[in-house]
């Protein structure tokens, strides 16, 4: 009867205290979502989708780097600790059972404190098992299980998110890697040609044919083209290094791993976007951000259950004597129900709900824009694409109108109707275009990179590092200075 008239004292506490709200629903009103993307293809992009540009080599790298990245596996360890978190979480809804067997000697000292001689006054065996649990009347206890396991769920998502984007880097700093290389080539068939333009010019001024500046502009040239092939020499050295580092290994380990390959893949299909609303489903950081949302929710209804009184129930057994034995022959129990509330903090509940609250609506506010940002993205990679398309038709129009430019200006040069300005200015001017052209194909296929990025739904599984940890004794030790 006593436990009962505790509970009704404690109703006017429970009426007082708000139970927190859900934010609205995941509506497509209230998200804005748009019925359709501005272009769609026709092909179903790969899981793996970096094996639609059919390159061996990206493959390799991008499954080297998922599993042996310092980056990812960082991340899965805080997988595995919000999997802990989670379980410990899950523990309050079992009693808490604790044990303690204590022995006691007592002894009586001489005059000089010789405790080895002295006479034994007793000696007594005491144990302990208690058992204490909590009734989650409120749900306190669930509820903090229910956010330490939407963290962990989002912590899932978390370490899809970090292996999508590791891919698309890996795969963006591949392809930078055999633009350069097809830079190189290209500059060294120009400077070849420039060369040979140099000494026919050096031939034309020992008969006087040729100006002493004509001579010294070709040869400015052919510095310029010396100067850019150097350059793409130090990009490649430096593409290198980071792509080693995105796979966590030294360059050294990395020059076996990859062989030049000039020249760009060919570019896939424009695959199926789909439904923005579908999307949403799959894309791994909006479903980090959904468990997220869900996690500050029950966190908040938490900081409200933490208002409330907290119901617990206790048993103890102890006993104890001379005898080890004792403590089973003679032992008591006692059972013990409890209700404790806090009657006044100065606010400081209140204001921890009201905290927990606000962060809920900070949550829904995050989620929104990472709903945007999603839809943003496949957006912008559509409309680069097309961008990035239609640069390339015009700039191998004017490299047609190029090659048919230098072509007349070398042939009126001969003549000797035009000065020999006109066709370095052409010259410089068909070269710079073979150039660009190879950076906007890389920048298409790129752009690609980034919508499969954008629409995917996560990886396999099994192209994720496992759980293995390391000895870390080994370095206290020393043992791997070396």
């Amino acid at each position: 009867m006593r436990f009962h008239r505790l509970i009704a004292l404690c109703l006017p506490l429970l009426t007082a205290c708000a139970s927190p709200t859900l934010p609205p629903d995941l509506a497509k009103e209230s998200l804005g979502l748009p019925d359709t993307f501005r272009a769609s293809g026709t092909e179903m992009a790969e899981i793996r989708w970096w094996r639609s540009f059919n390159d061996p080599q990206m493959d390799r790298l991008v499954l080297l780097a998922l599993q042996d990245s310092p980056d990812l596996q960082a991340t899965l360890w805080r997988l595995q600790q919000s999997a802990a978190a989670a379980r410990g979480a899950r523990a309050g809804f079992w009693p808490r059972l604790t044990g303690r067997l204590e022995n006691t000697e007592q002894r009586r000292a001489d005059g000089d404190f010789d405790f080895e001689g002295s006479e034994n006054e007793g000696n007594t065996w005491s144990g302990r098992l208690a058992a204490s649990y909590e009734v989650d009347l409120w749900g306190r206890v669930r509820a903090g299980s229910k956010a330490a396991e939407a963290d962990y769920l989002a912590q899932e998502q978390n370490l899809q998110t970090a292996a999508l984007s590791l891919a698309a880097e890996v795969s963006i700093a591949w392809l930078e890697l055999r633009e350069q290389w097809g830079q190189r080539d290209l500059l060294a068939q120009q400077l070849e040609i420039n060369r040979q333009t140099l000494q026919v010019l050096e031939m034309r001024f020992g008969r006087g044919v040729s100006a002493a500046a004509d001579v010294l502009q070709q040869r400015q040239l052919v510095q310029q083209s010396e100067q850019e092939l150097q350059q793409a020499e130090a990009d490649i050295e430096t593409l290198k290094v980071q792509l080693a580092a995105l796979l966590g290994i030294s360059v050294q380990r990395l020059e076996p791993l990859v062989q030049t390959a000039p020249g760009m893949p060919s570019m896939p299909a424009l695959p199926d976007t789909g439904v923005p609303g579908r999307l949403l489903l799959r894309r791994p950081d909006v479903q980090q951000a959904q468990r997220e949302l869900l996690a500050d929710y029950y966190s908040a209804e938490q900081a409200w259950a933490d208002r409330l009184p907290v119901i617990s129930l206790s048993a103890v057994a102890s006993g104890g004597g001379p005898a080890i034995s004792d403590i089973v022959d003679d032992w008591l129990l006692t059972l013990t129900a409890a209700v404790e509330g806090v009657i006044f903090d100065g606010g400081q509940l209140a204001a921890a709900q009201e905290q927990a609250d606000a962060a809920l609506q900070e949550r829904w506010a995050l989620y929104r824009g990472t709903v945007i940002q999603a839809l943003s993205e496949v957006e912008q990679a559509l409309i680069r694409e097309q961008a990035v398309l239609d640069r390339l038709r015009h700039l191998r129009e004017r490299e047609r109108l190029a090659d048919m430019i230098v072509e007349r200006q070398r042939r009126n040069y001969a003549r000797g109707t035009v000065d020999f300005l006109n066709v370095l200015t052409a010259t410089n001017s068909q070269q710079s275009l073979a150039r660009q052209i190879l950076t906007a194909q890389r920048e298409l296929l790129e752009n690609r990179v980034t919508l499969y990025r954008a629409l995917s739904g996560g990886l396999p599984w099994e192209d994720l590092p496992a759980a293995e940890p390391v000895e870390l004794e080994l370095y206290r030790t020393g043992e791997l200075d070396a």
